[in-house]
């Protein structure tokens, strides 16, 4: 396996990782903790695995492996999934699918 190849897959696991802690954050709440690590709660894991999965993902374009993106670019790209997000949030609601908390 090339070096690219296994940052790539270091990325992807860090993606699960990620899902992985917000299932458990939708099961158990954001406040709880796994009752081996009290001092971290499942809020903090989503921000820990978040924050690692950015840190392969900076590595990546560092080594020039995954193209960098402008922040006009990121920025546009953030825009639009919120707005996307709304809309489909709205759709939710209209059918009776999503209730506010």
């Amino acid at each position: 396996m090339k070096r690219s190849e296994h940052l790539l897959v270091c990325l992807m696991e860090e993606c699960a990782e990620v899902q992985q802690a917000v299932a458990k954050s939708l099961r158990f709440g954001l406040e709880d903790h796994h009752p081996e690590r009290p001092d971290l709660t499942n809020e903090a894991e989503i921000l820990t695995e978040f924050y690692q999965l950015v840190a392969v993902m900076d590595l990546l374009q560092e080594e020039e492996m995954i193209s960098s993106l402008s922040e006009v670019e990121v920025e546009r790209i953030k825009k639009r999934k919120l707005e996307k997000l709304g809309e489909y949030m709205d759709y939710s609601r209209n059918t009776c699918h999503l209730v506010e908390d």
